[in-house]
Formats: structure tokens, C-alpha cells, sequence
């Protein structure tokens, strides 16, 4: 509620880190990724797939009752395809169901550095939300209107590295995403992103993670803050307190 006499919030800007990020891998289902310093997403020359998730802590930065007026998600791609690459456009769909991110990382010497290694209970892979527990994807990898919003919330076509970074650019969807998790954090599953092109292959790039200091994800958030209300609001409200306890007498 705004009170008489209360000046509008001045517009206020932040960036918000990543809190979360995982990639769900078809190469590896059993396996989980969550403390690499990078997410897949895209189809592989293999044609395997790879999904990513990301969750930003809106309610840790943003003061609550504050009006989201943009949202703009910038991440950098830190590998493509070394045997070239097909152009795609990804978009991030807002996830409807809780996953554990995990802290899993590719065994020493291993022949692949981004195949992560067994998931441990709790944590997320290609077939279950929560690794070790009855909580499974709807589908391996995630279903489309159970598991995350049919619509993309925003999208950008990825070339190669040197066209990084990548905007996801404030949309409608993304504002509506991020006060929903500013307004109710409970509801924070965060984005997955989704090659819109997945029967084509090297598509997969490699996106940098929070465990990467240099190339970390980060959205762009502009807010109006909730106003407080003025001195003469206030006046008001203790004289209507006054009322009401002499009434009551």
C-alpha cells in the first residue's frame, strides 16, 4: 500500500550471482556436475543432450515488497565444439520443481573432464531431481510443463566464444520470474536452459558456473523499492491508533 504524500521509490540497480548451477547430462545420467566450473547445455557431435540449471537468490539482495522492472540474465560461453560448431538459439524456461545443485566433479585423470562423477543423495542428474530418492525428472532430463515452463522466458542465438557474453535480455517473462521469486523465494527453482535445436548436433557449449571466478553467470536486476511511508503517514496512523484504543474504552 502506498500512503499519501509518499515520494515513489527511487529505481534501484543490482547484480545478483548465481546461487546454483548444475548441468543434467544424457552422456553421464548416473553422474552429477554440480561442482564443475562450467554447465553444459546443447546436443553433443554424439547426439547426446545436455541441459543446464541456474537459480539466482533474488530475496538475499533485493529488499522485499520491491516492484521488478527488468531482469537481464549475461552469461559467458567458455568452450564450443572443437571440431566446429551449428549456431542455436537457447532459451531458459523457469523451473516449476526443486532440485539439489550438488558439488560433484570430474575424477582425476578421467577421460572426460566434464562427465562429473556418481551422484551422491540429493543431488541432481539426468534422471532424478534428487539423486537417491523417489524424486525423478518427469521425463530423463525434464518435461516440458511439468518440470519447467513451456515457454522460454528469453532466449539468445550462441555462436562461439568470441561472440561472448551472452544476453538473455529483460523480457516480460523474466521480470515475471524473478518477483515471483522475490515474492515468494520458496517458489525459487531457478531457469533451465534449453538448446531450442536439440536434434541438431554441436550445438553443446560449455557455460561458465559460480564455481568460476572470472566467468561466472549474473543477472541484472532493476527495482523500485517499496516506499516508506512519509512523516505525515505516519501521524496519521498513530492518531487512527489513538482512536481505536480510546473507542474501546
Amino acid at each position: 500500500m502506498l500512503f499519501a504524500g509518499t515520494p515513489v521509490g527511487q529505481a534501484q540497480s543490482v547484480l545478483v550471482f548465481s546461487s546454483g548451477d548444475t548441468t543434467l547430462s544424457q552422456s553421464w545420467p548416473d553422474n552429477n556436475l554440480g561442482g564443475l566450473s562450467f554447465a553444459n547445455s546443447g546436443t553433443t557431435q554424439n547426439f547426446t543432450t545436455n541441459r543446464a540449471l541456474i537459480r539466482f537468490n533474488v530475496a538475499e539482495v533485493v529488499p522485499a515488497g520491491s516492484q521488478i522492472t527488468s531482469a537481464e540474465l549475461v552469461w559467458e560461453v567458455t568452450r564450443e565444439p572443437g571440431d566446429g560448431y551449428n549456431s542455436s538459439t537457447f532459451g531458459i524456461h523457469r523451473l516449476l520443481r526443486d532440485w539439489g545443485e550438488g558439488d560433484n566433479v570430474s575424477a582425476p585423470g578421467g577421460l572426460n573432464p566434464g562427465s562429473g562423477s556418481p551422484a551422491d543423495p540429493g543431488e541432481a542428474n539426468w534422471t532424478h531431481r534428487f539423486a537417491g530418492t523417489p524424486e525423478t525428472w518427469g521425463a530423463p532430463g525434464g518435461l516440458s510443463g511439468l518440470d519447467y515452463a513451456i515457454q522460454a522466458s528469453a532466449s539468445a542465438t550462441i555462436y562461439g566464444i568470441g561472440q561472448s557474453p551472452y544476453s538473455f535480455g529483460s523480457t516480460p517473462g523474466t521480470v515475471a520470474d524473478a518477483q515471483v521469486w522475490l515474492d515468494n523465494p520458496s517458489a525459487n527453482f531457478g531457469w533451465m536452459l534449453i538448446s531450442q535445436s536439440e536434434q541438431l548436433d554441436f550445438t553443446a557449449r560449455r557455460f561458465g558456473s559460480r564455481e568460476d571466478p572470472v566467468n561466472a553467470p549474473y543477472l541484472l536486476l532493476n527495482y523500485l523499492p517499496l516506499p516508506e511511508p512519509s512523516a505525515a503517514s505516519m501521524v496519521l496512523i498513530g492518531l487512527a491508533g489513538l482512536l481505536v484504543r480510546f473507542s474501546r474504552r
